[in-house]
């Protein structure tokens, strides 16, 4: 993560703790906190149901939402959000956020991605053993769900919207190019 990413979160969070906020942190959901799934960006955002205190209020602005049911039965697995330099190293928690893993497995061998301070102002874990293909699976919203499966939450990849605009700026160019040229 940039240090500009991590100074914003930080500053984020300082200025969070003295006011009266519904997520642990109002920042941006750091990249490193989610995983790229099937055309979407998934984030373990909560250890427990939505209706059990998730909070999107803040995170809203930036696409999260809950996934639909055709979207949870493409869901990524728990193993899909261990990666080189995730949040959570292994055994540890963000130093940025105190998200960590609880309730591990064998599994769970290296950094993963918890995003849960971003959506809670009461958790900052993600229970390993709830995640999909783990002892206490599938994920919350899920056709044979437990009371306390975790919740993921999903937006439209970013990126895609980037380049959809990138190349539409590129034809207005080439179109006010072509014009210039017609008329010399």
């Amino acid at each position: 993560m940039k240090f500009a990413q991590r100074l914003s979160i930080a500053l984020a969070l300082c200025a969070s703790l003295g006011s009266a906020s519904a997520a642990v942190i109002n920042a941006p959901v750091a990249s490193n906190a989610y995983i790229t799934f099937n055309n979407l960006d998934w984030a373990w955002a909560f250890p427990l149901p939505a209706e059990s205190g998730l909070d999107l209020s803040y995170q809203s602005q930036f696409g999260w939402r809950l996934p639909t049911a055709a979207e949870l039965a493409n869901a990524p697995l728990a193993t899909d959000f261990l990666f080189a330099g995730a949040n959570v190293p292994l055994g540890g928690s963000d130093p940025l956020t105190g998200a960590r893993f609880a309730a591990t497995n064998a599994s769970l061998t290296g950094a993963g991605a918890c995003a849960t301070p971003y959506f809670s102002n009461s958790y900052t874990h993600c229970d390993w053993q709830d995640g999909n293909g783990q002892l206490y699976a599938p994920w919350a919203g899920t056709p044979n769900a437990r009371s306390f499966a975790d919740q993921l939450v999903v937006r439209a990849v970013p990126e895609a919207d980037t380049y959809a605009m990138l190349v539409a700026g590129l034809g207005v160019l080439s179109l006010v190019a072509r014009r210039r040229r017609q008329k010399n």
